[in-house]
Order: C-alpha cells, then structure tokens, then sequence
C-alpha cells in the first residue's frame, strides 16, 4: 500500500510538472507571438501603411488582405526587399504586380532583417483591426451642435472652466488662437479643426486616449477627458473650421505718428495766420518743417515699398521648416527644387517627393506626428498642398532661375538669403531692379575658358593686358533693358 502512495504521489508530480511546462511554454509562445505581432505592427506602420491597407481596399498599391493566400511566403521576402529587382529579372508574378498597379515602383526595404520580414508578414496574415473605441456620443457629427456644447467646448479649450477630473487646462496656451507672426510648430486652434473636419481627418477621441507620437504623450501626460468633454471641444471645432481665426492686432505706431505731426502742423499754421497765441515764430516753423520733413519721409518709403515685399513670411499649410530640412539635416537644395538647373522657376516639391523621407520618418521633435499627416492626408485625397509663393517678380520681368543657378553658379542665399537658417522663410531681398543691377555690376562671370564667351575679343584682350582682373554680368550686357524686361 505505501508503494502504491508513494507511485501515485510521483505520477501526480510528473503530470503536475508537465503541465506547468505546457502552460509555461504556451505563455512564452503566446508571449513570443504577440511580441512579433507587434514588432510587424511597427514595421508595417512606419513603411508601409502609406501606401497599403491590410484590407480589399486599394490605396496606392492594392489591398493586402489574405495576400498570404494569393502568395508565396518565400517570393514575397524577395518582392519587399526589391521588387523592381524581381521585375527586371523577368519574374511573371512580379511584372503582373507592376503592371496592375500602375507600374508604380515599390521602394526597396533592403535594410529589413530575415526576422523583420517574418515579423511583418506575420503581422499581416493574422491582422485583426484594433476595436473601435466604445464611446458615449456621436464621434461622426461634424456639424448642427447647440449653442450651449459650443459655448462649454471654448471655455474648456480656453481653460475657464476645468475638466470632469479635476484639471484646468488652458489648450490655447500651446494652440494659438489667433493668427500671429511667430512660427508655432503647435498646430494651431484651426488647424486642429481643419485636421478634425476634414473627411479622412483626425478621430479626435481616439487620438486623445491613445496620444499617436511621443510629442504628444510627453505634453498631454496626465490628461483624461471624458467622451462628453471631447463633443463640446468638437462641436467649437465645427465652428472655428469655418470661420478661421482672429488676427492678431498690432498697434499702428506710424499712422498714429502721421496723424498726431499733421495735427499739431494745422494747429501752428492756425496759430501762426489767425490765432497768434504763440509770440515766437520760429516755434510754427520748426513744427511745420519738422513735420513735413518726417511726412514727406515716410510717403517717400511707402512709395519705394510699392509693389515690394521684403520680410514677407506667411504662414504655410504645412510648417515645413528649412532649418530642420536644410540645415540641420543637410539636404541638398536642388534635392526638392530639382528643376532650378533646367527651367524658369524652381518649382514646388509634390507630396510624393516627401515620402521619399517620410514613409520612414513618421514623426516630428517638434510637431509630432500632425504636420508629417497632413502630406499623408493629401497623397490619400488626391488633392495639391496649396502652399503661398513668397518670391514673385511682376509679370514684365524675366528671370531663369537655371540661368542663375545652373550657369551663372549663384547660390540659393545670394537672392533667398540663409534659408537655412529659418524655420520659416521669407523673403530676405527687395528683389527690386535697383538690387538686381548692384548684383550685375558686382558678380563675376566665368569668362576664362568658356568659349561661349569667345566673341568678346576685346575684353579678352584687356584681360590680357591686364586692364581689368575680372568681366562681370553687367560687361557682358546684363544691364540691359531687354534682357530683363519683356
């Protein structure tokens, strides 16, 4: 008998142990299955959801749902890190790909490991979309709020009134609410309006529950607001997307100086012919003079001002900073203007030019992920970033930015000034023809060796002789009228 209890004990023990490893093994299992879920969740999010979803629905490429079913593991290993490899190899699969899907290069992703891939791959044959967030009022209106939810929405952005937990926040502290001349990589009160508005826009309580960039997270640490605080902040959305925002008023320092010289200038004339309170003359003189020079000053620099736009630096649809860009990253600046060495003008980047970058950079230091989603929002919508030109010659002038750059080797900051100095641009010369000419007299031209300029036979010669050390813009003709002036 006290055999049997002690068997009974060992066999009890063995099954115990052999369960505590199964379980222990499928904890791991299941610990290691998810841990690569969510490693192929952040591979698929910062290089690929830009231009494809995990679902029937074409986006730039075609949809990626069941894709596992329709291809083999191996060949896709081969078409992600270079699918335009396996086009150029002859691959059947591959063309057809290419050529059903616009013959739009997918970008090479060389740089992901054996388990990267399999991470991702993973990731996309057992995706299961997140739940949506349960919440207790309409997330889809946009518009038809009561006065009064639009009424609490201000005061709880404005900080006036606190939040259901206690919390005071003054929003506008970091979103401006008014426009102003100083660069806030904040979004402001409407562009996160516009972002909210707009269709495929931001889901406002989704983004506040689950901030999307470390940006965010750092500066909303601590903040819970309730489904209802959130309604009332949209429903003051709905109504600052439409209207926009204040300008910022400034205080109209010379116009109250034009007004206040002209009046004390009619007050001594007054005196000085009827009034004759103030026995000195030379007191009405030195005013009438003194205003007269200061008036006469000033129509003079409003009248040099006309048409003139030096300083101008509006505000961007997106705050693409040239600091960051072109200065603390080093682009190169014919990198986004790439036709300044063969046209005109130096054109505008396209948004698909910026994913370049930003398929891989998702998110700002500064700004987080807001201003990288609005590029993102109009690749989706099809629809131009309406950026504001800030350099415009009138219509009567020309000028060839490739003659500039690409022959003459002038450097983007002899006419823009340090763009990359500036987080926001604007436009650092008068761009007046007084400053083109000075530039024509100073700048030196490539005379030597350049047989394009062979027919100057007698500069030549004084080049030689030594009668001058260098031949500028303006011996060769640049001042004259014709060549500048249609």
């Amino acid at each position: 008998m006290p055999k049997h209890a002690a068997i009974k004990r060992k066999v009890v023990r063995l099954t115990l142990a052999v369960s505590f490893s199964l379980i222990l093994s499928g904890v791991f299992l299941s610990a290691t299955k998810d841990e690569g879920y969510q490693k192929g969740k952040q591979i698929f999010e910062k290089n690929c959801a830009v231009c494809h979803k995990i679902s029937t629905e074409k986006l730039v490429g075609p949809g990626l749902k069941d894709v596992t079913k329709r291809r083999d593991k191996a060949w896709m290993r081969k078409f992600i890190r270079g699918s335009q490899d396996l086009v150029k190899s002859g691959d059947k699969t591959a063309n057809e790909v290419f050529k059903a899907n616009g013959m739009i290069p997918m970008p090479d992703h060389k740089f992901l490991t054996d388990d990267d891939l399999t991470n991702l791959i993973g990731y996309i044959e057992n995706f299961k979309p997140e739940a949506a967030r349960a919440v207790t009022v309409d997330i889809t209106k946009k518009d038809g709020f009561t006065n009064e939810e639009i009424k609490r929405g201000e005061r709880l952005f404005m900080g006036v009134i606190p939040f259901e937990k206690g919390i005071t926040l003054n929003c506008s502290s970091c979103h401006a609410t008014q426009n102003t001349d100083t660069l806030n990589f904040n979004p402001s009160l409407y562009d996160l309006s516009v972002a909210w508005s707009e269709p495929n826009g931001t889901n406002v309580y989704q983004v506040l529950s689950v901030p999307t960039s470390q940006r965010m997270t750092d500066a909303h640490k601590g903040l819970q607001l309730s489904d209802k605080e959130i309604y009332d902040i949209t429903a003051y959305f709905s109504v600052i997307a439409k209207t926009g925002l204040t300008n910022e008023k400034t205080f109209p320092a010379r116009l109250l100086l034009f007004l206040v010289l002209g009046f004390l200038m009619a007050l001594a004339l007054a005196d000085l012919i009827y009034f004759k309170k103030v026995k000195y003359k030379l007191v009405h003189i030195l005013i009438i003079v003194g205003g007269l020079s200061v008036h006469t000053t000033m129509a003079i620099q409003e009248g040099i001002k006309l048409g003139r736009t030096k300083n101008y630096a509006p505000d961007q649809p997106i705050k693409f900073s040239h600091k960051v860009h072109a200065g603390q990253n080093k682009t190169d600046c014919q990198y986004c203007h790439s036709i300044a060495t063969y046209s005109k003008s130096a054109g505008i980047p396209s948004p698909s030019l910026c994913m370049n970058c930003h398929k891989v950079v998702t998110q700002g230091t500064r700004s987080g992920k807001f201003e990288i989603n609005k590029i993102y929002r109009a690749i989706q919508s099809g629809k131009s970033i309406p950026w504001v030109r800030i350099h415009k010659l009138p219509d009567h002038v020309f000028f060839s930015h490739a003659q500039h750059v690409e022959v003459g080797k002038v450097k983007c900051q002899e006419c823009h000034g340090r763009v990359e100095e500036m987080d926001l641009v604007k436009q650092a010369a008068d761009l007046s023809m007084g400053w083109c000419v000075n530039c024509h007299r100073r700048t030196a031209v490539q005379f030597t060796d350049n047989k394009y300029y062979d027919s100057y036979k007698k500069l030549h010669e004084k080049l030689k002789a030594g009668g001058m050390t260098k031949v500028t813009v303006e011996k060769i003709g640049g001042l004259d009228c014709s060549k500048c002036h249609y």
